[in-house]
């Protein structure tokens, strides 16, 4: 199959999105189909990764606009220009806008959802209720609906009675010596086994201002609070977060990639994810992959993968992360935890068995008159 992926940014950026589409095609590949995906930059250009296409399209500098520009340029070249294509994939909802287009020539399309646009904190009143509204638009003009977490499939069949399929976003699992050739531990003066971690983009909906306060609160001795994320769209943001403290057990590394990202995943004491809001978080995967112990919020789409195995809290209450982090020091319930969550991650959340389901997917609307 010749699969169009459109709704991402630069793909050696690995944001959730980023990193849905960048695995999802290297495993494609793999399978013996041809995926292109489309990405928004500041120029135009093009390059091949993985033995896929990678195409970028010069966007908008507007969070609202960006979007639905790049994806209307990827949709009408690849109706008019491209050969032979079987599927496109767009990726949240403002891309989708444009997918009655390809339905008119003939080409089946999906809608994926990474999360509830409208609920992230980066946009401003105006912008929330466009994109709710949008939502609500591609939810009825969109038939085939895919999902990054079960509790995105409900959220749309209990508002829009729209049913979707869960395809979820996975991992890799670590080999054995990944992130042994990093020096990021000595750089940031870091020990193995005493440091909590928090990894993502630094945006408010993930709360890492209630996690600095709380750990700061919590007096926890030995142990240092890493902060792994940036994010050049919001920089006050990111400058607020360095205000809160200058404890020198906060340490702020900055975006991490490859090695580096490895090894501080594999050295951590525990993994924190305090999110208001997620799809479902590839970070976590992460994390659970390392055999990570996790303080989570306790939101339904981080329980799909944790269950009840993690020390939960409230989101944005400061006062459960202080006694989270209290419990933290307290090892013995961990090992049920870290093996349960494992084991879950296996079975479901690894990119060749997500690479299966998702072509069967699409093998059943293709084979079934699109």
């Amino acid at each position: 199959m010749k699969i169009v992926f459109i709704g991402g940014r630069d793909i050696h950026i690995l944001g959730g999105i980023e990193n849905y589409m960048y695995n999802l095609a290297t495993e494609l590949v793999k399978m013996g189909h041809t995926p292109i995906v489309y990405c928004e930059s500041d120029h135009v250009w093009k390059e091949n990764v993985n033995g896929f296409e990678v195409r970028y399209i010069r966007g908008p500098k507007s969070n609202l606009l960006c979007k639905p520009w790049v994806s209307l340029r990827a949709t009408l070249h690849t109706v008019l220009r491209e050969k032979d294509v079987d599927f496109i994939h767009y990726n949240a909802w403002p891309p989708s806008i444009w997918s009655w287009i390809p339905g008119m020539a003939g080409i089946p399309s999906l809608m994926e959802g990474h999360g509830l646009e409208w609920q992230r904190s980066k946009y401003g009143a105006f912008e929330q209720r466009i994109l709710k509204f949008m939502e609500k638009v591609t939810a009825r003009i969109n038939r085939h609906l895919a999902m990054c977490s079960q509790d995105q499939v409900d959220y749309f069949f209990n508002t829009y009675g729209k049913r979707a399929v869960c395809i979820p976003g996975a991992v890799h699992i670590p080999l054995v010596d990944a992130g042994n050739s990093s020096d990021i531990l000595k750089r940031f003066d870091l020990t193995s086994g005493r440091y909590f971690l928090f990894m993502g983009r630094l945006v408010q909906d993930k709360n890492p201002d209630y996690l600095i306060r709380a750990f700061i609160k919590s007096g926890l001795c030995g142990y240092k609070l890493v902060i792994a994320g940036d994010n050049s769209a919001m920089p006050e943001y990111v400058k607020y977060l360095h205000n809160i403290t200058d404890d020198p057990d906060v340490v702020f590394t900055g975006a991490v990639y490859g090695e580096n990202k490895a090894a501080l995943l594999r050295n951590a004491h525990m993994f924190c994810l305090p999110s208001t809001i997620e799809g479902l978080s590839i970070a976590l995967m992460e994390a659970v992959s390392y055999k990570l112990p996790v303080i989570s919020s306790d939101i339904q789409a981080n329980k799909e993968l944790l269950g009840e195995n993690a020390i939960f809290v409230r989101p944005e209450n400061e006062n459960d992360l202080v006694n989270a982090f209290k419990k933290a020091d307290d090892t013995s319930t961990f090992a049920a935890f870290i093996e349960n969550n494992f084991k879950t991650l296996e079975d479901n959340y690894t990119w060749p068995t997500v690479a299966r389901k998702y072509v069967a997917y699409l093998n059943g609307i293709i084979y079934a008159g699109r």
